[in-house]
């Protein structure tokens, strides 16, 4: 097996510790709304989306669930709780198919417990989520829809290789936290001043920059706090 590049936190980290961890890992194929960690349940694996992306899911006791953040290309799944060695508080689902790394929790932390720098990695990684979290609480709280909706349509774009991205309307109306069809009326806006372009939930950016400028500035301190520990995206 080549060593894995696909993953950016894979691929920015010392060639020594990519090395021992390539044989820890194998590569799966996830399929849409495939769950890989429960609720309330240890982490067993871990995955490092290539392709795929996951989502982790707060679900409530009478069945519904609200999305808080997308995991892509530039980490890992369940990150906080495997670090913690403790029960994962969300769901982990997989939002857009595709091909993952997976390792074993257990394997991965004897890794990283007798390698500091791979430790450290995960450290930094662990609070990049915890800033994003955070970013994304007062998001909800202070920004308009369509600006949130632009800053996500970045994010899900910064985090995936492939330009063409999957949202159905009520998964950015979780993301963003609003009605679906509020969401829906701040997509046509954007739509319409040539931003993006989409069809039956697939979703293309045509003027980044436009965007950029129509997103709130959560967007731009996340992405420039993630390129300081996985690079800049290809």
């Amino acid at each position: 097996m080549d060593l894995p590049a696909e993953n950016r936190f894979i691929a920015a980290l010392d060639p020594e510790d990519a090395a021992a961890l390539r044989p820890l890992l194998r590569r799966a194929q996830l399929r849409l709304e495939q769950v890989v960690i429960e609720q309330d349940t240890p982490v067993r694996e871990v995955h490092f989306p290539i392709d795929a992306q996951f989502a982790n899911l707060i679900r409530f006791t009478d069945g519904s669930t609200v999305e808080t953040a997308v995991i892509g290309f530039e980490g890992l799944t369940g990150l906080a709780p495997f670090m913690a060695d403790r029960p994962c508080g969300w769901e982990v689902g997989c939002r857009a198919p595709g091909t993952a790394w997976i390792a074993e929790a257990t394997a991965l932390r004897a890794l990283a417990e007798s390698r500091p720098e791979l430790m450290r990695r995960l450290h930094d990684l662990t609070d990049f989520y915890q800033a994003q979290a955070a970013q994304t609480a007062a998001c909800n709280a202070r920004h308009s829809v369509p600006a949130r909706v632009a800053r996500w349509l970045l994010t899900a774009r910064d985090l995936s290789p492939v330009d063409t991205l999957h949202f159905r309307q009520e998964e950015l109306a979780r993301l963003v936290g609003a009605r679906r069809s509020t969401v829906s009326e701040a997509a046509t806006l954007l739509r319409r001043r040539k931003l993006i372009a989409y069809a039956r939930g697939a979703i293309r950016i045509v003027d980044r920059t436009g965007l950029e400028a129509a997103a709130c500035e959560c967007h731009a301190i996340l992405r420039q706090r993630l390129e300081s520990i996985v690079g800049p995206a290809r």
